[in-house]
């Protein structure tokens, strides 16, 4: 893993270490072969350290940043896993505009995280259907109805629309559907998404821990796939600063992805891109 960030860190301190041992040096009467020496020793030290950052850097596999009151904790783990169901602890999944239930392959996967939170804890979806289209908060945040829709339901939600359908588990509208079902999102879309999602956990989290994914990677069509997974987290954890939201401890918010969508994230630049933002 190449990064600017580390290569200029590196550079400083090689910089800083030249000018004490150029001085040093200009106090002895060394030979000129002694000279070189030094200087050569002192350049495979400088060497062996920007790899022992390199090394160390490529190693960080979770991060925990700090913001204000709020911790948040970003690592590889399963959303689905038992110490996260429980009474102090929200998971929200990303679901359609639509708040579409049907599992079927075609508007749902299967393999999806909306999917397979429907085949594990959804024991009645007809009456989920029902409470979704009867509950006030989502009909205050309706934008329109696709009448010509066959597929699926046809009453279309504002994007970062929470719906909640127990106290540790809630639903929200993440991305547009087109005419052949298939997930899609802007880059200014995905960024209103998140600023309006803040803003309702915000309001509905109470004092309880957070737990979601990194919302926006996987199926979701977000600009044709231009963004890598480090992007997406990046513009996640600026929104979230954007809309200065505060957990108070013990509560935090918890980011969780796959084990291999884990190793690609660079932590080491995203520490110091969340770290720069509040200078």
């Amino acid at each position: 893993m190449f990064d600017r960030n580390l290569l200029l860190k590196a550079a400083g301190t090689v910089g800083t270490l030249f000018g004490v041992v150029g001085t040093a040096v200009g106090f002895f009467d060394f030979s000129v072969k002694t000279r070189y020496h030094i200087f050569i020793l002192f350049f495979i030290i400088c060497f062996l350290f920007y790899i022992l950052e390199w090394l160390s850097a490529n190693r960080i596999s979770d991060l925990v940043l700090k913001y204000d009151e709020s911790t948040i904790e970003i690592k590889s783990g399963d959303i689905f896993s038992g110490k996260y169901i429980n009474d102090d602890t929200i998971r929200i999944f990303a679901f359609n505009e639509y708040f579409d239930t049907k599992v079927d392959n075609e508007i749902i996967s299967k393999s999806s995280l909306n999917g397979q939170v429907i085949i594990k804890e959804v024991s009645d979806i007809d009456e989920l259907d029902r409470r979704v289209s009867d509950d006030k908060h989502l009909k205050k945040n309706e934008v329109g109805t696709n009448r010509d829709r066959s597929n699926g339901k046809k009453k279309k939600y504002k994007l970062g629309t929470i719906f909640k359908y127990n106290d540790n588990t809630m639903f929200t509208a993440m991305t547009h559907f087109d005419d052949e079902n298939k997930a899609n999102l802007t880059i200014q879309e995905y960024i209103r998404f998140l600023i309006n999602f803040w803003d309702e956990v915000n309001t509905i989290y109470a004092g309880k821990t957070v737990v979601i994914t990194l919302l926006g990677s996987g199926i979701t069509r977000l600009d044709n796939n231009t963004y890598t997974s480090n992007q997406i987290l990046e513009i996640i954890l600026w929104t979230f600063y954007l809309r200065r939201i505060k957990f108070k401890k013990p509560a935090q918010l918890i980011i969780l992805m796959d084990d291999n969508t884990n190793k690609g994230i660079n932590y080491y630049k995203i520490r110091g891109m969340f770290n720069g933002l509040q200078k």
